[in-house]
């Protein structure tokens, strides 16, 4: 018999507990308007197939393709985007999945966000902690006040 090991329990992981709607809170991650609402100013189509790229400012951007963009559950797989300047993690991110999955709570929404791949083993471990955790503070507030704290708000 043989037995594998899965490093899935060191992935980022977040849960936040909204005062928003389920509808709401998929917003956030189903459109580029969506998307510039918390993480950063957003270009591309948000439905399965399609690309979102944030940008960063001098830092680049950060590519996603769209797996699913249900209304409980919303995946993107970072690519490298054409033509445009990477960030500088982007190498690290290639073939991690962000997971958001949307569950309707009370008169709300817990929010279940997964980066899988995002693991203790890469370089950007400690700031792309920071970063995810700036931005899951972002959709927090989005959800209370109607206004993020995206980059370069």
């Amino acid at each position: 018999m043989t037995s594998t090991t899965s490093t899935r329990a060191e992935d980022f992981t977040a849960v936040l507990n909204l005062p928003s709607s389920p509808e709401t809170v998929s917003a956030l991650f189903t459109s580029a308007a969506g998307v510039s609402r918390w993480w950063g100013p957003t270009e591309g189509d948000g439905t399965v197939g399609g690309t979102l790229v944030t940008s960063f400012g001098d830092h680049g951007v950060n590519a996603m393709r769209v797996l699913e963009a249900g209304p409980t559950r919303v995946v993107w797989e970072s690519i490298t985007p054409d033509g445009t300047t990477p960030t500088g993690h982007t190498q690290e991110w290639l073939g991690t999945t962000m997971e958001f999955d949307i569950v309707p709570a009370g008169a709300g929404t817990e929010l279940r966000f997964r980066h899988a791949g995002l693991t203790t083993q890469l370089e950007c471990w400690d700031s792309c902690v920071a970063a995810w955790t700036y931005f899951m503070a972002s959709i927090e507030t989005f959800a209370k006040t109607g206004t993020g704290t995206p980059f370069g708000a």
